[in-house]
């Protein structure tokens, strides 16, 4: 095994993240910086690169855990914008006050999770103009971490299946000025699950035109095919086995599993068949937390627990679908 070379950008070095391509291969590596002078023995470093006098070096032995490489899990959240609602309502002294956040800090802090909520523009009585940016600071400390981005405008039925660019761009952006304003630009993501994941032509090129570089939808299985933001069967095999298939400027990957759709035990099994791959993308629904809701589920955070427990025991470690992309 020879020593490969690639560039490091300084949001690579930032960012503790970048990839290594090898054939359509692509595996990711945590950057450890060390000081000079060092030793290196020939055929034990796998990439090394110096940029303004930081070594960053990556051990090929020391980042494979039980034989091998380490894997990545994606997790996202849909429907997201009750929690915005009482948050700006109660006027906590921190958001993670509200038991929705605070879930997710728990698990943050357990699992090293990584979070991004898609979000609604507007709900009954409340938009995210509305929303309270007292908290602007903490969104941006924790935006390592904890990002938002647009969903669309509110809970309807396929809201963009027939939609042209200007409807969807306007509403795109609206949610992205948003969210800069109460959370800032750090905390917003630049990828993204559209609601019911279907776009037009001129939809796609609207998200895209508002800076979203990649898309999660939905692909169903080999027995249930379907399809996401108009994309031909022949791509949509492809997508449904793992792999990121980028189709002019955006990347296509598939939501592996919804959480609220099963129980543990399904969603365990589920997992199980889907070990073997270097990325599996999980998401889950907001409504499903609150115990007011039709089809609350009481169990929401033990089947997170248990879905991000069976990932790291498997190999997997958090992260944003876009530090994928880069």
């Amino acid at each position: 095994m020879g020593q490969q070379f690639c560039t490091l950008t300084q949001k690579s070095l930032i960012s503790g993240a970048f990839r290594v391509f090898r054939g359509k291969k692509h595996h990711h590596f945590t950057i450890a910086p060390l000081p000079e002078p060092f030793g290196l023995e020939p055929m034990t470093w796998f990439v090394m690169e110096k940029y303004i006098e930081i070594f960053a070096i990556v051990c090929y032995n020391d980042y494979k855990k039980g034989g091998d490489l380490i894997k990545n899990f994606c997790f996202t959240v849909d429907d997201n914008i009750r929690f915005l609602k009482e948050i700006t309502e109660n006027h906590y002294q921190s958001m993670f006050d509200h038991p929705y956040l605070a879930m997710y800090q728990r698990l943050h802090e357990e699992f090293g999770l990584k979070v991004q909520l898609n979000l609604f523009y507007r709900m009954e009585n409340f938009d995210l103009s509305q929303m309270s940016a007292v908290y602007y600071e903490e969104w941006k400390e924790n935006s390592d971490w904890l990002k938002l981005s647009f969903h669309s405008d509110l809970e309807n039925v396929k809201p963009y299946v027939s939609s042209g660019y200007d409807v969807v761009y306007e509403e795109c952006k609206r949610v992205h000025e948003q969210i800069k304003r109460f959370a800032s630009s750090a905390a917003l993501a630049n990828t993204t699950t559209i609601h019911y994941c279907l776009l037009t032509e001129g939809g796609l090129k609207a998200v895209e035109d508002n800076g979203v570089v990649g898309l999660l939808g939905l692909f169903g299985t080999n027995e249930k095919p379907r399809t996401s933001y108009d994309i031909d069967e022949g791509n949509a095999a492809r997508i449904r086995t793992g792999e990121i298939l980028k189709i002019g400027n955006i990347s296509f990957a598939s939501i592996d599993i919804v959480l609220n759709c099963f129980s543990i035990k399904e969603i365990l099994e589920q997992l199980a068949c889907m070990s073997q791959r270097d990325c599996i993308k999980v998401m889950i629904h907001e409504q499903y937390f609150y115990e007011d809701y039709v089809h609350y589920q009481p169990e929401f955070e033990e089947k997170l627990r248990s879905t991000f427990s069976f990932l790291r025991e498997n190999g997997y470690q958090s992260s944003f679908y876009e530090s994928l992309l880069l």
